[in-house]
């Protein structure tokens, strides 16, 4: 199975630390915040990783290369202009394919073994790992039995920036600046072609010098 891992970004909560340098490159103990997550892909199994690129392009492309130093494939789309997590996949379906693949975003730092993905039999057209709300948090759907629906009036749970996509889902859009979970995923909600799972483990977005604290920390704990 292919893994998707979305570094396009511009990191601009990170203020000076991403001014010349991006994001997934940022390093936590020796490592950059996507060398971890490529690392923790390939021990899961999957063996073939495409990543977008669009802010600093050349600094992720030169540092990770095309995957020979990680014994896996590595390919890129590079997005002239950012097309969002949606558009990012739109343009890059000629490299992802016809099967389901694994997204992750690449600014997560994540204990969720991607293991059980690898192997998971996807029976519909997505499912999402998903986290409870923090209390000071936005929640965007909700989930019944295995499925994913929204409640508008009490939305209690957020997308953890991984996932299981069928391609199916945007080989008919026309490519365009699009988001994963509004444009090409909650439009499907109504007809339960969305399935989840909620995660309690931990699932860090690295968006401010706290976070990298917080990652320095764990990792030295772990």
């Amino acid at each position: 199975m292919k893994a998707f891992i979305l570094a396009a970004g511009f990191g601009t909560r990170l203020k000076d630390l991403t001014k010349d340098f991006p994001k997934p490159l940022l390093k936590v103990k020796g490592k950059s915040l996507i060398e971890w997550n490529i690392l923790k892909l390939k021990s899961a199994g999957f063996d073939q990783i495409i990543i977008n690129t669009h802010y600093l392009a050349d600094q992720i492309e030169d540092h990770i290369g095309d995957g020979t130093k990680f014994d896996l494939k590595i390919k890129y789309s590079r997005e002239e202009k950012i097309l969002g997590t949606g558009g990012a996949l739109i343009k890059a379906k000629e490299l992802i394919g016809n099967d389901p693949f694994l997204i992750l975003s690449g600014d997560l730092w994540t204990d969720y073994p991607f293991s059980r993905l690898a192997s998971y039999n996807l029976k519909k057209v997505a499912h999402l790992i998903l986290l409870k709300k923090d209390k000071d948090q936005d929640a965007d759907m909700n989930l019944k039995k295995d499925y994913v629906y929204v409640d508008e009036s009490s939305k209690e749970l957020t997308y953890s920036g991984i996932g299981l996509i069928n391609p199916k889902i945007f080989n008919e859009i026309k490519l365009d600046k699009l988001q994963l979970w509004r444009d090409l995923l909650l439009p499907i909600v109504e007809t339960k072609g969305i399935s989840g799972e909620i995660f309690n483990g931990l699932a860090l977005n690295i968006n401010s010098k706290k976070d990298l604290r917080q990652l320095d920390v764990i990792i030295s704990e772990g």
